[in-house]
């Protein structure tokens, strides 16, 4: 039987589309350009693919200055909705909650729980500022972040892999649960919903639309 759950932030819970539109039009603005008006190319997978190339808006690396997308826009963050009614049904199932991100913003991700009246919901929350203290993560990817997290985060709960679900948007989230014998769930929102049926390649135990549609009664039995 499934105890806990390890939820994935952005693309899995939290709608992080509206921070990244704000921190690529300030980009802009401070490069003393135009922000772009076609918003689906900026949250389209091929954007975020020339971000990953190297892409320069004015003298500015947009990679370099990613982390500041949960950093500072946080606050213009949302739940996926309906996340929230269904992460209070899971909470009165039983199930445990923790949240691990391989991205950054722990203090932040804490605020918006607060702010979107959730923050109990989560025994811990972890991103990658809590492996700041160890500097082989410093350049490490989000596959091994998201590895280090995970095994944080089952110390905390003091359970077994096998009675733990992962829920998440990308790969790692898959590959780092089925590593360790989890029960993995993927959501088709985030980086996900740019896959179609190429996502079952990846061998999720479950497939959801979304984290809202997380039925506790099938996924955690």
């Amino acid at each position: 039987m499934i105890k806990a759950i390890i939820f994935d932030r952005d693309g899995t819970l939290v709608d992080f589309s509206g921070m990244f539109l704000a921190f690529v039009d300030d980009l802009h603005t401070g490069q003393g350009l135009p922000a772009p008006n076609d918003r689906a190319w900026i949250l389209s997978l091929e954007y975020w693919h020339r971000i990953e190339e190297g892409l320069m808006i004015g003298d500015v690396i947009v990679k370099d200055q990613l982390d500041r997308v949960p950093r500072i826009y946080m606050t213009q963050a949302s739940l996926f909705p309906g996340t929230a009614q269904t992460l209070r049904t899971l909470q009165r199932t039983g199930v445990r909650m923790t949240l691990a991100s391989s991205w950054v913003a722990t203090e932040q991700t804490r605020d918006l729980l607060a702010r979107e009246g959730i923050a109990d919901c989560f025994q811990s929350v972890l991103t990658r500022d809590d492996l700041s203290a160890e500097p082989t993560y410093a350049t490490a990817g989000p596959l091994e972040v998201k590895a280090a997290l995970v095994d944080r985060t089952l110390a905390i709960l003091g359970l077994d892999p096998q009675e733990v679900a992962i829920v998440g948007d990308a790969p790692p989230d898959i590959a780092v649960g089925k590593k360790k014998g989890m029960r993995t769930i993927a959501v088709r929102t985030g980086n996900f919903k740019f896959l179609g049926d190429h996502l079952e390649g990846l061998g999720p135990d479950h497939i959801v639309s979304s984290a809202a549609d997380l039925d506790p009664h099938l996924h955690f039995n």
